[in-house]
């Protein structure tokens, strides 16, 4: 099952950094996750498509939590990286 979900992301496996930066130095890779009951997690992601957050369609499939009767959703977003150390 977590090897499912893993399957999804995209890694890079030239260094640790890489694992949490886009190939462009300029950018940088976000991951939201949600976690909940099926029902929760979609009506979440529609409640943000609404809100113009993320699209609906951007978020990956329901995939089931180790251990659990939960559910999780993942969300990439690159976006610029800042300059700014603190943020």
């Amino acid at each position: 099952m977590a090897e499912e979900f893993l399957s999804d992301l995209p890694i890079f496996t030239d260094s640790p950094q890489r694992l949490l930066t886009d190939p462009r130095d300029d950018r940088e890779r976000l991951r939201l996750i949600l976690i909940g009951s099926a029902t929760g997690v979609r009506e979440m992601i529609h409640k943000l498509h609404v809100c113009r957050v993320a699209d609906a369609g951007n978020w990956s499939r329901l995939l089931p939590v180790p251990n659990s009767d939960e559910v999780m959703s993942i969300l990439v977003i690159d976006r610029p990286r800042s300059r700014n150390p603190i943020g």
